[in-house]
């Protein structure tokens, strides 16, 4: 049986290192070969033209010149597989008659030898064929896993680059467009009346405060409804102590009933809006900016829009795991949201501030029940009703984010699982109808689901690349071709770079008003929370799958408040100044 070192530096060694594989694979019965003329035609940077490949061989044929000891010989190498072989094949002809016309005969290795090819190549035993065969099955596998690495890390890539430009580029325009709602006659004459739905559960720390950011408004025509969802702390009681004068003069209203969900208890607030035309719904933990819902109603004079997503801001950034996500909010959330404008496909009107139209809601049936995302839910469900969903960026709500990471993983656990099911349950218009089937769900899919999923594989193979090639630099310096590592580096370079460019741009675009503006510390942690915080909604995506498969139920995770919300008007702190 023969053996050929799998690299021509091998087949000549000169260290003890070098030396020692070729000793045991003498110890195990195996010939050594090696070859003399090596066309090279493993080479792809640069490429060699058959030609050149012929070239290598003729121009080194025996007699031997003095200066040529080390290249001339009469065993040539050349690869049958490693990439595409088309040169190599071409080159054949060309070697073959080029060397015939000088008189050398092309023999295999074993005649050279004196030996019959059943000598040096015995047919494989019955006992070790389905090991052989197994070894084979393995060694495809590790190829093909290889190759399946590769080409996820190339088109995931170019899929996250594509899309962040073309999201820059819509969120450029909506930002640089203009909103025309209607004259300045008809916004100022239109003040329809608004309910505020506060639903809160076990909110003891923060509710007054969301209660009175939400009267501090400088929308007229504004009633706040308080619904009680069952807790089990003092919410109920903070809550009608603190606004008793309001709630006697009708100003606001505290509901309460038995633990439902957060569903159930903005359905049973609707019940109770009396005549209001829009509601604007408030998370508990929310404080909202005094101009945020007059933000909000304009885009309302346009009959096609069911609902307005706010500016939900990160308001307790009291260590690195808030600062990350106000960081997400900025460059993900909101930054896509900006894109979505464009096409009136905002996917999703958070918690923390959103306003509706009354009669559509009603329409879709209110908040559903089964699901745990009942935002998203409804959302998809107006879009699917050929409504449309914008974007206010200038309607700012400051909220309340997870301070550990094993809160942020519930709460992240949550939403995942619960887009998960509102795509589940409207996915018979995916690609098939409007702005939900053909903008919003695709988005979702691809860019939330199935990216972040394969996204730590990216990261893996980048690394993986990485140490492979300088491996390889160490132990084969002469026959280690840099141009795969190269175009790594630039793919991932460039995608970095673009991140970090669209990072950029989406802080520009927040800095149209003093509380929406950020500071630049954040922004150059982007890099760090790419490499760090982003692998853990990878880890929440392969949960929520795993649930989602399992077909368990899912609960909600009431998070712990911390009341570290800080946050002032502009007004407010002026005055203050002064």
């Amino acid at each position: 049986m023969m053996f050929r070192p799998p690299y021509s530096v091998d087949a000549e060694p000169d260290t003890e290192d070098e030396v020692r594989p070729l000793e045991l694979t003498q110890s195990m019965g195996y010939i050594t070969i090696g070859n003399k003329l090596d066309t090279k035609d493993w080479k792809d940077e640069p490429a060699l033209t058959p030609q050149q490949i012929a070239a290598e061989v003729l121009d080194h044929l025996p007699p031997c010149q003095p200066n040529d000891q080390m290249r001339c010989g009469n065993i040539i190498l050349m690869h049958d597989g490693g990439g595409n072989r088309e040169r190599t094949v071409q080159a054949l002809p060309l070697i073959i008659d080029g060397a015939r016309a000088r008189g050398f005969e092309f023999v295999p290795v074993y005649k050279l030898m004196g030996k019959a090819k059943a000598d040096v190549m015995p047919p494989l035993p019955p006992n070790e064929y389905w090991s052989a065969r197994l070894n084979w099955i393995g060694f495809w596998l590790f190829s093909a896993t290889m190759a399946a690495i590769v080409s996820i890390f190339f088109l995931g890539d170019i899929l996250m680059t594509g899309r962040l430009v073309s999201v820059g580029v819509l969120a450029i325009y909506d930002r640089l467009r203009a909103h025309v709602y209607g004259t300045p006659a008809q916004i100022a004459a239109y003040r329809p009346p608004v309910a505020v739905l506060i639903p809160a559960y076990n909110e003891e720390k923060v509710i007054e405060r969301t209660i009175q950011g939400a009267l501090d408004s400088d929308y007229p025509n504004l009633r706040v409804i308080v619904i009680d969802d069952g807790s089990k702390d003092r919410t109920l009681e903070i809550a009608r102590r603190a606004f008793a004068a309001e709630e006697a003069a009708g100003k606001v209203l505290i509901l309460t009933k038995p633990n439902g969900g957060k569903a159930e208890a903005l359905n049973f607030g609707l019940e109770h809006i009396r005549d209001a035309e829009l509601f604007v719904g408030i998370d508990a933990d929310t404080i909202i900016a005094p101009d945020a819902i007059a933000r909000l109603v304009p885009h309302f004079l346009n009959p096609k829009v069911a609902a307005v997503a706010g500016n939900a801001k990160v308001g307790n950034r009291v260590n690195l795991w808030t600062r990350w996500q106000a960081l997400e909010y900025i460059t993900s959330q909101n930054f896509e949201r900006r894109a979505l404008n464009t096409m009136g496909a905002v996917s999703v009107v958070p918690g923390a501030i959103g306003a509706w139209r009354v009669a559509p809601v009603r329409e879709a049936g209110g908040y559903h029940v089964d699901t745990v995302a009942e935002d998203a839910d409804l959302t998809m469900a107006l879009l699917r009703s050929g409504y449309r969903v914008q974007y206010e960026d200038r309607a700012l709500a400051f909220t309340e984010a997870p301070t550990t990471a094993n809160a942020l993983m519930r709460q992240r656990f949550r939403w995942s699982f619960g887009i998960l099911q509102a795509v589940f349950k409207h996915r018979a218009v995916f690609a098939r109808k409007g702005a939900l089937g053909f903008v919003a769900l695709p988005n979702i899919l691809i860019f939330q689901i199935l990216l972040p999923l394969v996204s730590p594989f990216i990261d893996m193979m980048f690394a993986v690349g990485v140490i492979w090639y300088f491996i390889q630099k160490y132990f084969h310096p002469d026959s280690t071709d840099p141009a795969s590592f190269q175009r790594l580096l630039i793919f991932f370079g460039a995608f970095l770079v673009i991140d970090f460019l669209a990072s950029a741009l989406a802080f520009a675009l927040e800095r149209r008003q003093p509380e929406a503006r950020e500071d630049a510390w954040l922004l150059s942690q982007v890099w760090l929370q790419r490499f760090a915080y982003r692998q853990v909604f990878s880890l929440v995506l392969f949960r929520t799958l795993k649930r989602a498969i399992q077909g368990r139920p899912f609960a909600w995770d009431k998070l712990d408040r911390t009341a570290a919300v800080k946050y002032v008007p502009a007004e407010r702190r002026d005055s203050v100044k002064v």
